[in-house]
């Protein structure tokens, strides 16, 4: 049985927001009103790209996910909660930004540079939230 997750609230809400189908997320995006290029998080003062100011720039959603650059499997937990190990890796979200991110897979051998990943809501043991991880694409769809 799936958990309904329409109920929590996003542990990042300036990041992300659950997605239509109840599951996966959207990010939000600011999109400069000067070079037009997307600054991620949304809440960031100034475009990445040009360094416009973005207070009045209109927020983008767009569905999470990337490709994947690079990966590592972590022994040690980077933050509380974290638990080891577990795999991180770079993750091109839009062009020219890259993000860390959590990748659920129970082995890396699952992952491949270049491959498509999709941001899934996880929910957090707090029980009110979920918190942003990734899986294959392929996963996602199912």
């Amino acid at each position: 049985m799936t958990q309904d997750l329409t109920s929590l609230k996003p542990q990042r809400p300036s990041l992300y927001r659950l997605a239509a189908d109840g599951r996966s997320l959207d990010f939000l995006f600011t999109q400069c009103p000067a070079c037009h290029a997307l600054s991620f998080p949304a809440n960031a003062p100034g475009c990445m790209h040009c360094g416009h100011p973005t207070a009045d720039a209109e927020q983008v959603a767009r569905p999470g996910g990337g490709t994947l650059l690079e990966y590592v499997t972590l022994h040690v937990p980077l933050v509380p909660g974290m638990p080891a190990p577990s795999i991180a890796g770079d993750i091109r979200i839009a062009e020219q930004v890259v993000e860390e991110g959590v990748i659920a897979v129970d082995d890396e051998s699952a992952l491949h540079p270049g491959m498509a990943l999709r941001a899934v809501a996880m929910p957090l043991a707090s029980g009110d939230s979920y918190g942003c991880a990734f899986v294959p694409a392929q996963e996602a769809a199912r």
